[in-house]
């Protein structure tokens, strides 16, 4: 007698479009978030006679601190918008995310959420661009000082892990398929009516049948009249 076959539990993946969606609204969140976090740290070093002591400045997308100069030591900050096409890619990525994950038929509308996709990944690349090369220009300008010290922030690494995350998301979004036009289904009270023409006869086969002759038929005699 046979052992029964031992019963393996069946473990449902999510689909590719929930997948793609989780990872855009990822990249969407991130992005957004890297935006509050300092892109590059500034440590200034200050040396008082015997004594010395260093200030950091963090340096966002939306305030620019940096050291005054003269005595006391102090700092100074200004604000400026270079997060709005950070803000922009956030929101681009999570209105497609929502599309794919809560959207009606988010397949037939896969070319505008690739468009989105690229679109977010793009500006978030090319933020990410314009602050390293800011952070190298930076470094450059004081290269001949002892003083200054430079290093990304939280909010650079975060803006790089949003990049990364948004091109996976184009990347899954390159295996889906546009959805199939749905049928249209008949309105319930229309009878359809389908001919279908067969070789076969009515009552399914042929049964021969002997059968007398008709010319041998002779009607019957009519009695005399007296």
């Amino acid at each position: 007698m046979s052992e029964p076959t031992p019963s393996v539990p069946v473990v449902r993946l999510p689909s590719r479009r929930v997948v793609a969606g989780v990872v855009l609204l990822l990249a969407g969140l991130l992005a957004a978030g890297g935006t509050f976090g300092s892109i590059y740290n500034l440590t200034v070093l200050v040396s008082l006679g015997l004594s010395s002591f260093d200030h950091t400045f963090a340096v966002t997308s939306w305030t620019t601190e940096f050291p005054s100069y003269g005595l006391p030591f102090g700092e100074t900050s200004r604000a400026n918008y270079f997060g709005v096409p950070v803000i922009v890619a956030a929101v681009l990525a999570i209105y497609a995310a929502n599309l794919l994950l809560r959207g009606r038929d988010p397949l037939h509308r896969l070319v505008r959420i690739r468009l989105f996709a690229v679109a977010a990944t793009a500006l978030i690349a090319g933020y990410i661009w314009f602050a390293v090369t800011n952070l190298i220009d930076s470094i450059d300008t004081n290269a001949g000082s002892t003083t200054f010290t430079y290093g990304p922030g939280p909010g650079m690494w975060l803006l790089i892990a949003a990049g990364l995350v948004g091109a996976l998301g184009c990347v899954l979004l390159l295996g889906l398929v546009p959805g199939a036009a749905a049928a249209q289904l008949p309105p319930a009270d229309e009878a359809i009516v389908y001919q279908v023409d067969v070789d076969t006869p009515p009552m399914g086969f042929e049964v021969p049948v002997n059968l007398p002759p008709t010319d041998t038929y002779q009607p019957p005699e009519k009695p005399e009249q007296r």
